[in-house]
């Protein structure tokens, strides 16, 4: 019999897949497509060229160059059972499907050489195995690696070739891929070199090979859509059937010639269920509803089957697919029936969530696959581990017969079911997953060559202990083996089960293996890649590489790979045969669990069964329809005016740019920027506009001199933006493609940015003067964050120095143990004032004695007393003990270093709980006491070897003034006279070993403008170093102070106090409303986080470098663009909610066309650009940038309350209405979020019941 195997496309995910839905299909019912189809866009391409061919029904394929090829051509006869009326993709944005990806950390350098060694091991082996296809097997469907000849196993087109397109993208070998696509173009699927085609194995490898390999490629090969076309239509001839089910070993040529078919009335259940994601998706890319409707009618028929079968929720591996009904009793999720269940979670991943259809095939499905499927398997080691077998079912006595026969190809099941328990957010289903990808480590780990064998069984546990038990496994090998010679008659179970496992090599937990062969399947590697990109356990990564070498060991040939006969043999002899799975598959995941998590991302991907593919391609790096709507109307926009400019689409896309208010339009166009001269601008822009063609989506361009306006139809725009975000939610706005280092190329992996902020000094109360650096740095983190970088938040402590010698000093002499255990901060800070205040008279005696000492000399009067008087006085000073204690630290005294790291400990513990408040976390507690002294004498002897730095007066400077182009930066000073480091010493030492550790792409300062000279000396002088590479990425973020809140001299405001008595301010505020107030369910709570917005807002109200002045009064009125305000603008828009009563499916079901008023309209305008806001916020680094445009939005919902009222309104008006305000209140969240701030849902000010 059969087993078909499985296969792995990668799929886009929501963030494409259901943009293109979205895009092409939402909007198609009342504005038509967007972008014509690939057919229209080479037919236009062919009228304007004049090479309009005349051959209509031809396949794309059949023109080369814009030429018509008859020999391309297949001969399509018409359907004999033509769909009367197709199902059609489901329309909408897409669901919110759960994030499925662990949040990686920053890797360790160490951990970091290790990966890209193994990465590079696994790419080499692929090298190896491709070089040697390419070498014997160029154009055919597998190689023979022993032998160098070719085998013709699918259709002979090549199926290794475009199997493997994928991964040659994803590994970086475009060279090789273009090779492949061109040898693609010869493909001529009316020469078929088999008569009898499967279906369902040509569907994964050619059509989901041509597809992920479009998709990857960011649509910059066309052909491989025009062939992935081609071949869709050729084989949506094997579903003219009478019930449009496909015939699935398919006589081609007959089928051509005229000849009737039916689906067969024994059919595998892989084979007829496993088309959907292939199918789909080339509906998708094509906007062709037929090839899902081909698919969509088989999943219908399994959905009304599946509580129909013997074992309700499962579907037998025998189909009749003739009738669409099952009769047979074998279940299984192993050969014949494994995709047909892994589809259904990945297939709703495709569909963006917008049908419930295969989440509840799938959930249907888990009870009688936990119950009867898995079971848990005994092993010498009693590892949880379970294992996949298969069953079958009595029907005379309705018995369910469990088989512990188990497949490599079942380990798919790990992979699947971790997937379902995150996208459905099923938790404990992850627990089943863990065992079922540790089952398939097990057993690799337990052969004699570390692989797993083709069939196997094992013991199930006989109890729910599960201990091992020896008798017990030898008792079932005994029981199991069908050996009857007369010796074994005379042998107990026991005996004879030994006998059989020495024999037949069986490893303990086996009790036999009726495959032992090996054939370089993906399954295992896959569902362990899967887990591991779930968990971020690094025991996943471990167990890929010993699998990895111990195929490479025992498969490698002279030429590529080969199966193995015989997993239990040190050393098994090979098979002549190297399936294209291997290229396609099994290296790419082994390629993947060493990548980048970026690569192949769990959240970017569906995982199907023949490639990889990558949504969204755009004229320009701005184009990111997935997450931004705008750029769906600038690519429409550019693809209208370029023949009308003569001018390039992408050109036109890059320069249309957003408006400052609405009545100059929603994007703008300079004509000047397109290179036309100034002196013809102005005629142009009235001829372009002349010109442009008419449009579903925008009016034609309005011509203000030399630009062009253009203003987004409203009715379109609140059918796309209005159920974007509702689906969308939190994650509308953000483009985690920004922080791609390619955006063509996701295996190049994230950008990494470092935002050092905050900088506290150690032992000392977190004051007011690090606000800023606090609240900005949490900002610019979460900013880039939602841009997709890597983003690792830095606190350099002030931790070093000798201020520690002086807390040391006043310790010992003003110290209780009692009190800093009850205040360590208000402690420690109590002490350092004291000590000061002794400090400070002896360093002005010093001082004055200093004055007298240079008086005297200056006069020629004999100083040595005085000399030796102050000599006396330095040596006594509370300084000089905190000098010799610091001296003490700095030369590694264990003593004097366990009181600093106790200071420095509970100090950071207080920081942290300062920190929740505000809504920031740091992924690193740094600081200078962190800077080796090695490396800081490392960074001294560079800067002298290379003649930067200079001695001067006994102290060493760098001389920036020689230099005319660095003059401003004066000198700096490196080290002291008395040899101790300084500031810029630590810090040019912790900016390479920060470069060294993390590899950043990008490290901001978020640091007070008065350091200006200082960040620019380092930057400047990490150049002269030789590290130009490290200045390059650095970056000051600059600020101005924060006046009135002076932190010297008794006029001290810590932080906490601040915000204790600002919160205090805002519960005086809520208690005069006494009826709103009693609504709150924690007013003290909801005071305090007023407060701390107060304090937010008013920081970031003005452009970073300016100074303000802290004012209570002014930032805790609900009067004006102030927290206060923008809280209570989300409080009100929470009231109304609550007050209308609607659910989410009644706002995802409203008539948006009954928006018809200015306000609704101008709202929706102001949604639409919020991802525009986001993503011009990166450029200017700014938060006033993100709170400008929610006041600007916020007093545009204020405006709108009397004309838009929701309560009282006709029903489907208030639906309307409602879902327009649901869509603007997530938007305010989502950006008070990413401003660091805590959306309260009430505030306690009177909200208008006539809404």
């Amino acid at each position: 019999m059969f087993l078909p195997r499985r296969k792995s496309t990668v799929v886009p995910l929501v963030c494409f897949i259901a943009l293109s839905l979205w895009y092409f299909n939402y909007l198609q019912p009342t504005v038509g497509p967007l972008l014509p189809s690939t057919q229209q866009q080479a037919a236009s391409h062919r009228v304007a060229s004049g090479q309009e061919p005349s051959a209509p029904n031809a396949p794309v394929s059949a023109f080369i160059d814009g030429h018509y090829d008859p020999s391309a051509a297949v001969t399509k006869p018409s359907d004999r059972y033509p769909v009367q009326s197709l199902i059609r993709l489901p329309v909408g944005p897409p669901d919110n499907i759960p994030k499925i990806q662990h949040s990686f950390g920053t890797e360790t350098q160490k951990e970091k050489a290790e990966r890209e060694q193994r990465l590079t091991a696994v790419k080499d082996s692929f090298v190896h195995s491709w070089e040697g296809y390419r070498k014997y097997a160029w154009k055919k469907d597998e190689l023979a690696p022993i032998q160098g000849g070719h085998a013709t196993t699918f259709g002979g087109w090549g199926a290794t070739l475009v199997d493997s397109l994928d991964t040659l993208w994803m590994m970086g070998l475009i060279e090789d891929f273009e090779a492949a696509v061109e040898a693609i173009k010869e493909i001529d699927l009316s020469k078929a070199k088999l008569q009898l085609l499967n279906v369902f194995e040509t569907t994964i490898r050619y059509l989901g090979g041509l597809l992920g390999a479009y998709d990857l490629s960011g649509g910059r090969y066309p052909i491989l859509l025009d062939k992935a076309k081609e071949v869709g239509d050729f084989l949506y001839g094997a579903f003219d059937t009478p019930n449009r089910l496909p015939v699935t070993r398919w006589d081609w040529e007959a089928a051509r010639k005229g000849a009737e078919q039916e689906a067969s009335d024994v059919a595998l259940l892989a084979e007829v269920g496993s088309l959907t994601l292939e199918f789909t998706r080339l509906a998708q890319l094509t906007n062709d509803d037929k090839y899902f409707d081909a698919v969509q009618r088989i999943s219908d028929v399994l959905d009304q089957q599946q509580n129909k079968t013997t074992l309700p929720g499962l579907w037998p591996v025998i189909m009749d697919a003739k009738r669409g009904k099952f009769a047979d009793v074998g279940y299984t999720l192993g050969g014949m029936a494994d995709s047909a269940y892994e589809y259904l979670p990945k297939q709703h991943m495709l569909l963006g969530g917008l049908t419930q259809q295969y989440q509840k095939m799938y959930e249907a499905t888990l009870t009688p696959i936990t119950k009867h499927i898995f079971f848990r398997a005994m092993n010498p080691e009693n590892k949880e581990i379970l294992v996949s077998g298969s069953v079958r079912v009595n029907e005379n006595a309705g018995a369910i017969v469990p088989d512990f026969k188990a497949q490599h190809l079942g380990c798919f099941t790990g992979g699947m079911i971790g997937i379902g328990a995150k996208i459905f957010d099923r938790p404990d289903d992850l627990q089943t997953a863990r065992r079922l990808v540790d089952g398939c480590i097990w057993v690799y780990n337990h052969t004699q060559t570390g692989i797993m064998p083709e069939i196997f069984q094992m013991v199930p546990c006989k109890d729910d202990l599960c201990k091992w038990d020896e008798d017990w496994w030898l008792r079932t090998v005994g029981i199991r083996t069908d050996k009857t010679e007369e010796f074994f008659q005379s042998m107990t179970e026991v005996t004879k089960g030994r006998w059989v496992a020495e024999n037949q090599r069986l490893p303990q937990g086996f009790s036999s293996i009726p495959d032992r062969r090996y054939i370089l399947r993906p399954e295992a590697i896959e569902s362990v890649f899967v887990f591991y990109r779930i968990t971020g356990e690094k025991e996943y990564q471990d167990a890929a590489w010993r699998m990895f070498t111990a195929i490479e060991r025992h498969t490698r040939t002279n030429i590529a790979n080969a199966a193995i006969q015989d997993v239990t043999m040190t050393s098994p002899p090979k098979d002549d045969r190297m399936e294209s799975f291997w290229l396609a598959e099994t290296l790419k995941y082994f390629y993947a669990i060493f990548a980048d998590p970026a690569v192949l991302s769990l959240d970017d991907y569906v995982l199907n069964k023949s490639s990889t593919t990558k949504g969204d391609s755009g004229h320009g790096p701005g184009a990111f329809k997935a997450s931004n709507p705008v750029d769906i109307y600038r690519s429409h926009i550019s693809e209208l005016l370029a023949p009308v400019a003569q001018k390039p689409a992408k050109d036109i896309y890059d320069r249309l740019a957003w408006t400052q208010t609405f009545d100059k339009g929603d994007l703008g166009l300079a004509v000047p920027s397109l290179r036309v001269p100034p002196k013809e601008a102005t005629a142009k822009a009235a001829e372009w506009s002349a010109n442009f063609p008419s449009s579903d989506l925008v009016e034609k361009p309005v011509v203000a001199g030399t630009f062009l306006q253009f203003f987004f139809k409203p009715q379109p725009l609140m059918g796309l933006i209005v159920p974007s975000i509702l689906r969308k939610k939190t994650v509308y706005g953000t483009n985690p493609k920004l922080g791609l280092r390619d955006e063509s190329d996701p295996s190049k992996g994230k950008k990494r940015i470092i935002v050092e902020f905050s900088s506290p000094n150690i032992a000392k109360p977190f004051h007011a003067g690090h606000l800023r650096s606090t609240i900005i740095g949490g900002f610019l983190a979460n900013l880039y964050e939602a841009a997709g970088w890597d983003v690792l938040r830095m606190n350099y402590l002030g931790d070093w120095g000798r201020q520690f010698g002086l807390l040391a000093e006043a310790y010992n002499m003003y110290g209780s143990e009692d009190k800093l255990q009850k205040d360590p901060i208000g402690h420690l800070f109590d002490i350092y004032v004291a000590i000061n205040q002794v400090s400070k008279p002896e360093e002005d005696e010093i001082k004055e004695k200093k004055e007298q000492l240079k008086k005297a000399s200056e006069m020629g009067r004999d100083t040595t007393a005085l000399e030796k008087e102050i000599e006396q006085l330095e040596s006594k000073s509370v300084n000089e003990k905190a000098r010799q204690y610091f001296k003490r630290m700095e030369d590694g005294d264990d003593a004097a270093l366990a009181l600093w790291k106790r200071f420095r400990d509970l100090s950071i513990e207080r920081y942290k709980r300062t920190y929740s408040r505000l809504n920031i976390h740091y992924d690193e507690y740094s600081g200078e006491s962190q800077v080796e002294m090695e490396r800081m004498e490392r960074a001294a002897q560079q800067l002298a070897k290379s003649g930067v730095s200079e001695t001067s007066e006994g102290a060493v400077i760098v001389d920036l003034t020689k230099n005319p182009k660095t003059k401003k930066l004066g000198k700096a000073l490196v080290r002291k006279k008395d040899g101790s480091s300084l500031y810029l010493t630590r810090d040019i030492g912790e900016a390479v070993k920060r470069h060294e550790l993390y590899q950043f792409d990008k490290m901001i300062y978020v640091v007070a403008s008065q350091q200006d000279l200082h960040l620019a000396q380092l930057f400047k002088i990490l150049e002269l170093m030789g590290h130009q590479d490290v200045a390059e990425k650095c970056q000051h973020i600059n600020f101005g102070m924060v006046q009135g809140m002076s932190t010297r001299k008794g006029t001290v405001k810590f932080l906490d106090d601040i915000l204790r008595d600002v919160g205090e301010k805002m519960h005086e505020v809520m208690q005069k409303n006494d009826t709103k107030y009693q609504q709150v369910e924690n007013p003290e709570q909801t005071a305090d986080t007023l407060g701390i917005t107060a304090v937010m807002v008013q920081d970031m109200s003005g452009k970073r470098v300016n100074n303000y002045e802290f004012s209570l009064e002014r930032m805790t009125s609900f009067e004006g663009d102030t927290g206060p305000y923008l809280q209570y603008a989300h409080a009100r828009l929470c009231s109304i909610t609550r007050k209308a009563g609607l659910s989410a499916e009644d706002l995802e079901a409203a008539d948006l066309s009954l928006l018809q008023e200015s306000h609704a309209i101008n709202l929706v305008r102001a949604l639409s650009s919020w991802p525009d806001v986001v993503q011009n916020t990166l450029k200017t680094q700014e938060p006033v940038t993100v709170l400008a445009y929610l006041f600007k939005m916020t007093h545009m919902l204020s405006s709108s309350y009397d004309v838009l009222k929701v309560v009282g309104s006709e029903p489907e008006v208030k639906k309307a209405r409602m879902a327009l305000y649901e869509a603007a209140r997530q938007v305010l969240n989502n950006g008070m979020k990413l401003l660091g701030l805590s959306p309260v849902e009430r505030s306690a000010r009177g909200t208008p019941d006539l809404l």
